[in-house]
């Protein structure tokens, strides 16, 4: 047992001592001594709640002691052996109340007194029969030692009645106090409850004094305790009720006042008893029904928490079925598209190059040197056609699979743009276009996939020659944004409205344009190029303008 065990229990030996040496100066009558209120009955079961059955020597040790003073001055006749022997006897018989009392709590009650049924094996077994166990061995005690020699037989049947309605009372009003209190901290401290509190002692006292026939009032208040401030109000009214009454009864004031003393306390008692029942009873039931209506908003508030749950992941399942069905339309468009150019793009080169070879295969010795050497150069032409043309496709394909490499690195922006110029010299020089570079040396170095950059630079300005009249100009820049470097090619040339310009970069609104010089194109172009930015983690967009030209920009993320 640690200090604080021992400190508590030290702390209910004095309260034992305290609240008996209480009861036989204020609730005690003659010529027995005896009280008619005796709390330390409930202090002694509080004490084995706590430390179980090693805590009866502490009720016995305590007792004897109360007891010593009261039965020394109701003693008649007695010498020492006999005196003290009797009040050994009395102070074990305090004990055997508080063990049968802890023994038919444990039998009998559950828990804690919780509920109606744990409130009726209290009342029935705990509080009244082991005090009425106890009594009758106290009565025979006391009378074997000649205690009651100056009562009769009916004045000593209900002294023991009044004894044994006390020490039940005691249990009663204490335990149920303790264990609506035992948890008590400071920050549930109510003004309001002492307030009610101290005006039920005031309307008490005035009822008692002027108005006795108005005492069922009382009964009202201890309602309104328990409906206000539940048990820790109903059991400090009930224990307030108890002192109170039987106090004033003791001096003689009250309803309960009758020449025969055992009849005051017996009326009183017999009085508080119901009242004081009912009203815990009442205050219990309201405070189930006060815990049921609790569990059953937080079932409610779980269901409904349960329910939201289940529509948000009905409502997520959905939105992902609608996001399957768009991938899925998207992936028929892509589909279509790309039946569309195997039937249309890869027809005409196929056809033009299955032609030209039936020719030169039949008229072959018709034919002179020229005109086999320009058959030759067509199939040539329709040969690379085919193959920029599969390649755009295999490009596309791979994008479209997630199986493109992506080798990101320092790569020199104007080395590639005079790579991609001369690669299309032949065809700028015929139509007298100025290609025009303007990128500042501190930007000619970029991070990015070298094989991607150079496709998207040369769909670009392959797409400006184009549609750029002769004697037109190309320009290409690099500028500084916020968030990257930003490239552009600007053209002067025809141009496009903006109904075109929407679908430019949308794989389900292919635009097929053909050139200033019949120049035929597949619209995979722009789409690879902006699939290509994308895997930068960067953007493409364009802005262009009927007759005036068309501008073409795209920025690329520094460095991470």
């Amino acid at each position: 047992m640690n200090w604080k065990q021992s400190f508590k229990g030290f702390v209910l030996f004095l309260l034992y001592i305290g609240t008996a040496k209480l009861g036989m100066e204020f609730f005690s009558f003659q010529p027995v001594n005896l009280a008619v209120l005796w709390i330390p009955s409930g202090i002694g079961l509080i004490g084995c709640l706590f430390f179980g059955y090693r805590f009866l020597p502490v009720v016995w040790l305590a007792s004897f002691l109360v007891n010593k003073d009261g039965l020394i001055s109701s003693q008649h006749g007695l010498d020492p052996f006999g005196l003290y022997l009797s009040i050994c006897l009395t102070a074990g018989v305090d004990t055997l109340q508080s063990t049968l009392a802890y023994t038919f709590w444990i039998k009998k009650i559950r828990k804690s007194l919780s509920s109606a049924k744990d409130n009726f094996y209290f009342v029935v077994y705990v509080c009244f029969l082991s005090s009425l166990i106890s009594i009758l061995c106290l009565g025979g005690i006391l009378y074997s030692f000649g205690y009651f020699y100056k009562l009769n037989f009916s004045e000593i049947v209900r002294t023991l009645i009044v004894i044994i309605f006390g020490d039940t009372i005691g249990i009663f009003i204490v335990v149920p106090f303790f264990m609506a209190w035992r948890k008590f901290r400071f920050e549930d401290f109510s003004i309001k409850l002492i307030l009610w509190t101290v005006a039920f002692i005031l309307v008490q006292a005035v009822i008692v004094y002027h108005f006795p026939y108005l005492f069922f009032l009382s009964f009202l208040i201890l309602i309104y305790l328990g409906y206000r401030f539940q048990i820790r109000g109903v059991t400090l009214g009930v224990f307030l009720l108890y002192l109170s009454s039987i106090l004033m009864t003791r001096m003689g004031v009250g309803p309960f006042v009758y020449p025969g003393v055992f009849d005051s306390y017996i009326y009183l008692i017999s009085f508080l008893i119901p009242f004081s029942i009912l009203s815990e009873f009442i205050t219990l039931q309201y405070q189930r029904l006060i815990t049921y209506r609790f569990e059953l908003e937080k079932k409610v508030f779980d269901r409904t928490k349960l329910l939201r749950k289940q529509v948000f992941e009905k409502n997520k399942a959905i939105e992902a079925l609608h996001t399957s069905e768009k991938l899925l339309s998207e992936s028929n468009r892509t589909k279509d598209i790309f039946f569309s150019i195997i039937a249309h793009d890869l027809r005409n080169p196929l056809g033009a190059f299955k032609q030209l070879t039936e020719i030169m295969y039949t008229d072959f010795d018709s034919h002179t040197d020229t005109e086999k050497k320009d058959t030759i150069f067509e199939i040539q032409n329709s040969a690379s056609m085919l193959y920029g043309l599969l390649e755009q496709l295999l490009d596309w394909a791979r994008t479209q699979t997630g199986n493109m490499p992506f080798r990101p690195k320092q790569v020199n922006l104007i080395a590639l743009i005079a790579k991609i110029v001369d690669q299309v010299e032949p065809t700028v020089k015929k139509k007298s276009i100025r290609i025009l570079t303007e990128i500042p040396s501190e930007l000619a170095y970029v991070y990015a996939d070298s094989e991607m950059i150079q496709a998207v630079l040369r769909n670009l300005i392959t797409n400006s020659i184009k549609f750029t009249n002769e004697h037109g100009e190309i320009k290409i820049t690099a500028k500084q944004d916020e968030d990257g470097i930003r490239v552009e090619c600007q053209d002067n040339g025809i141009g496009m409205d903006s109904s075109d310009l929407e679908k430019l970069f949308r794989v389900d609104a292919q635009v097929t344009s053909i050139g200033l010089e019949g120049e035929k194109g597949t619209g995979l172009g722009l789409i690879l190029c902006s699939e290509f930015i994308k895997l930068h983690g960067g953007e493409i967009w364009a802005k262009s303008e009927k007759g005036k030209g068309t501008t073409v920009s795209f920025r690329l993320p520094d460095r991470p």
